[in-house]
């Protein structure tokens, strides 16, 4: 019921009180025994509303003044309101389906374990477009072996002596082999990619191949080269030739980021 109707409820339960004491009055009044009036029936306040019968008044549509304001939606109810459900994030750029079909011979573990590493390295790097995460996959695909190992097969002495890569001291060859899902490579490299991550990788260059550091350091080389410009405007070759200094795998480089444009710009 509304408010109004508990007003009307209350105003009927003071009608009926001044009626009692009126008839209580008018009896007085017309008696000339000068004998004390008799109380009402209604003295107490209990008696009143049992006379009025709540019950029936309630059956009837009344309520009272606690039961029209429970009913009242602006009243607070005493509950905690439920707490909303976060909205949902945006999807990955890459799903576990879109990685087995862009490299093949993944292993189902890898994807697994990699593809979350895989698409936070590409959402803090900007390499938010089809083209930018078929190039980047692409590469990361022939330099891991289809990321079954973040850490070049070789030894690493074929770099020995390698000037240009910073390998100055000796056993900076070995030390410093191709680690990441990138293959960072050289004295030099680790040395940037540590003041980038704040991890030091010179001192501890095994570091570099663990799954938790893989991804964050190919990104970071895939920006310090600008290659999100690269692959859109001068192609995957150029690309290649960056990341891999020739054409090592081309045809396969070429074929995976070709697979992933294929799956990647589905709609």
């Amino acid at each position: 019921m509304s408010v109004s109707s508990s007003r009307r409820f209350r105003a009927a339960i003071a009608a009926a009180a001044v009626l009692a004491t009126a008839l209580g009055a008018g009896t007085a009044a017309a008696d000339a025994d000068p004998a004390p009036t008799p109380q009402t029936r209604f003295h107490e306040p209990r008696e009143l509303l049992r006379a009025l019968n709540v019950d029936e008044l309630a059956a009837s549509g009344w309520t009272t003044a606690k039961d029209s304001e429970s009913d009242d939606p602006a009243a607070p109810s005493g509950e905690e309101p439920a707490p909303a459900e976060p909205a949902p994030g945006p999807p990955p750029p890459v799903t576990h389906e879109d990685l087995a079909r862009i490299v093949p011979g993944m292993p189902p573990e890898k994807i697994d374990q990699y593809l979350a590493p895989l698409n936070d390295a590409m959402i803090h790097h900007g390499i938010d477009t089809p083209v930018r995460q078929a190039a980047f996959i692409a590469q990361l695909a022939v330099e891991s072996d289809s990321f079954r190992t973040f850490e070049e097969y070789a030894s690493g002495h074929a770099y020995e002596g390698r000037a240009d890569l910073g390998n100055t001291q000796p056993g900076d060859g070995a030390r410093f082999k191709g680690r990441g899902a990138i293959q960072v490579t050289g004295r030099h490299n680790y040395e940037k990619v540590s003041e980038h991550t704040g991890v030091d990788f010179v001192a501890n260059p095994e570091l570099l191949a663990a799954p938790e550091n893989a991804f964050t350091t190919a990104a970071w080389y895939w920006t310090s080269r600008n290659l999100n410009a690269v692959a859109e405007n001068e192609g995957i070759v150029r690309v290649s030739e960056l990341v891999n200094g020739g054409h090592n795998a081309l045809d396969r480089r070429i074929a995976d980021f070709q697979r992933g444009l294929d799956v990647l710009l589905q709609p």
